[in-house]
């Protein structure tokens, strides 16, 4: 079960948005994680050009336990031939390089167990954990290819 997701109830912000308003943060929890959409609010795009960090939260509305959070960025070919992303989707051309992942311990910020990334080139990134309990967690954005980060789809797959 996607507890990321808009529809149910999740809330999605960041740092900064495209100043085109066509990469909202609300694109990254729709349920949509192929890319295929990307130019029309399928996913998320910093406004702050070759500037990092950008972080793209997502506040779940309640605590929920989880286990796993997966991460998709801007797989190559969006345009032409876009695929179901799996874990050796390649994303060398515009996707993010360098991210961590956080979650909200319910007084701080704190770093989800294995989730410090660097050198990605895949289109999804698959984190698994022992199980935790949190109401938000982000995804913070160090370094990503071609000026932008890209962020196309957050889940986190929930116990409860």
């Amino acid at each position: 079960q996607n507890i990321a997701l808009a529809a149910a109830g999740s809330i999605a912000t960041a740092t900064s948005s495209h100043s085109s308003g066509a990469y909202p943060a609300s694109g990254a929890i729709n349920g949509n994680h192929i890319g295929n959409d990307w130019n029309t609010g399928g996913g998320w795009n910093d406004g702050t050009r070759a500037v990092w960090p950008d972080t793209l939260e997502v506040n779940f509305g309640q605590s929920r336990t989880i286990d796993e959070i997966r991460v998709y960025t801007l797989q190559n070919n969006w345009q032409n031939a876009p695929v179901e992303p799996t874990e050796t989707t390649s994303a060398s051309a515009e996707g993010i390089l360098d991210f961590s992942l956080e979650y909200w311990n319910g007084s701080a910020w704190a770093q989800l167990p294995g989730g410090n990334v660097t050198g990605n080139d895949k289109a999804m990134r698959v984190f698994q954990f022992p199980q935790l309990t949190t109401s938000k967690v982000r995804v913070i954005v160090t370094a990503a290819r071609n000026n932008w980060s890209r962020i196309v789809e957050v889940e986190a797959k929930g116990c409860n």
